[in-house]
């Protein structure tokens, strides 16, 4: 995955962008859980988890932002016909888009297809 990834969320398309400094935060504010387990576990990520790593997303365009304007965010994203399972897939995305978890993450999917290639 290269390239920004984009959200229509709160009535503005917003670019979900990530770090060190927001991944620590995030863990910070998840009590601790590192941002590998809350990715590799998904049915562990309820609301609170995805409130706070969309939060991290958006902190570097939105000086400021609260957890609970993020809340009233993704109240609107889904009152506008979004769902869950969509707003976690693009966090999800921009994360990995990110590298900030490493290469082996952002590329597992590539290295599939060139394993593949090579058993041809």
């Amino acid at each position: 995955m290269t390239g920004p990834v984009f959200i229509t969320i709160g009535g503005k398309e917003r670019r979900l962008r990530y770090d060190i400094n927001s991944a620590a935060e995030m863990e910070e504010l998840m009590g601790g859980k590192s941002l590998l387990y809350v990715m590799s576990n998904p049915m562990a990520a309820g609301f609170s988890a995805i409130r706070i790593l969309l939060w991290g997303g958006l902190k570097h365009a939105e000086k400021g932002i609260t957890l609970q304007r993020v809340g009233l965010m993704m109240q609107e994203y889904m009152e506008a016909g979004g769902n869950f399972g969509e707003l976690a897939g693009k966090i999800g995305e921009a994360i990995k888009a990110s590298k900030i978890m490493g290469e082996s993450l952002a590329d597992e999917e590539g290295t599939q297809e060139e394993n593949d290639v090579g058993n041809e």
